[in-house]
């Protein structure tokens, strides 16, 4: 080596030293992911690892990053399997990242979480957005593994519960790497069959096995269904992604079944109540009706013409007999006033006094009260009681 090196050549010197080193390779470091960028066009992971005193560059190419289950983030405590080597351009020396696990949390578990955390923000979760089961399902479509014991509970809840309703199974692979393809698959081919209902899910298992239920995939299938969903996926304290992404979630699939249907005992004893108290009311109202109907018909009775003429003509002959009566009366009481009168008049007549040897003199037609009225000659007309003789004045 010359006495007098380029950067260059110093660069490339201490690179090739450090490729040298076996123990500069796969080297495990812990350290707290800082300046983390995921470049948007390489897909390269950029960022600082560092811990209480120091701190080194670090890169993880795409076709390693894309391996990872979860996304790292700023403050994520892990440990990388990493290549010590000299970015030559800028003289420095940086960790060349192989892989990378959560420090004290699974990779599984963290990626998990992750995926949680961006469905939800994606409202993929919302109760907003998840559907209403139907009350009384005709069609109901169950996604799970053909060999499944649960699939036999599943068929005998339901067929006890609410035999009159159509189970339709759609098999699907419910563990292992083709499971979230096949699981998609079936609920796609359910939905577009016109199920009322479907439900998805398996028995129970450990957390590997229940993983295709913890997909993104069957998490987004279970949210674009258009048939309400309940998933079932292994016992009460499983609780995995495909449980949240359904419109209702199922602690077992055996719960599932009895969540889907009612119970049809109590649907025919429901059914018996409102017959009965159909049956009591319309009674109840026929009676009423009748007696609204008698009380209209003694109206119109009462409003009948024929009865009306009947009472006017009571009326008008009690009338007529009240009228002749008081006209009797009356003609009486005018008869003996009549008389009464007749007797004082006839007591001041002329003609009684006549009676009794008396007469009147008429001049013409005037009485004569005195001789003086009369001259020789006048001729005089002489009322008698029983007649009228003339006479002439000597």
């Amino acid at each position: 080596m010359s006495a007098i090196l380029t950067v260059s050549q110093l660069n490339r010197y201490i690179a090739f030293k450090l490729k040298e080193d076996g123990n500069l390779h796969g080297k495990l470091i812990r350290g707290e992911i800082s300046n983390f960028t995921n470049h948007a066009k390489s897909g390269h992971f950029y960022f600082t690892l560092k811990d209480g005193e120091s701190s080194v560059k670090a890169i993880m190419f795409n076709n390693m990053a894309s391996r990872l289950p979860f996304m790292p983030k700023n403050g994520m405590r892990v440990i990388v399997s990493a290549d010590v080597r000299v970015y030559e351009r800028d003289g420095l020396y940086q960790l060349y990242v192989t892989d990378m696990q959560p420090d004290g949390v699974g990779a599984l578990y963290l990626a998990l979480e992750q995926l949680k955390e961006r469905l939800s923000q994606e409202g993929i979760f919302d109760e907003s957005r998840k559907k209403p089961l139907p009350s009384l399902p005709k069609k109901i479509g169950i996604v799970t593994s053909a060999d499944a014991a649960a699939l036999q509970d599943m068929l005998n809840i339901l067929s006890r519960r609410y035999p009159i309703a159509e189970v339709i199974v759609f098999p699907a692979a419910v563990q292992g790497a083709d499971a979230p393809e096949s699981i998609c698959s079936a609920i796609h081919h359910a939905d577009k069959r016109g199920m009322d209902l479907l439900i998805c899910g398996r028995g129970g298992g450990s957390f590997e096995d229940l993983s295709a239920f913890n997909t993104e995939a069957v998490a987004r299938c279970l949210h674009g269904c258009s048939t309400p969903v309940i998933s079932a996926v292994g016992h009460e304290t499983d609780f995995t992604v495909a449980d949240m992404a359904a419109d209702l979630r199922a602690p077992t699939p055996s719960a599932a079944a009895e969540l889907a249907v009612p119970d049809i005992t109590l649907l025919y004893g429901r059914l018996n109540a409102l017959e009965k108290a159909l049956t009591n009311g319309f009674l109840n109202r026929l009676e009423e009706k009748y007696r609204i109907l008698e009380n209209t018909a003694r109206r119109l009775e009462s409003l009948n013409p024929r009865e009306r003429a009947v009472r006017l003509r009571e009326k008008f002959s009690q009338s007529k007999k009240r009228l002749e009566a008081a006209y009797n009366l009356k003609l009486r009481i005018c008869g003996g006033q009549l008389a009464e009168k007749a007797a004082v008049l006839d007591g001041l007549s002329p003609l009684k006094t006549l009676s009794r040897g008396y007469s009147l003199v008429y001049k013409g037609e005037r009485l004569v009260n005195s001789a003086e009225d009369l001259s020789e000659g006048d001729k005089v007309d002489i009322r008698l009681s029983d007649g009228t003789v003339s006479a002439v004045i000597s």
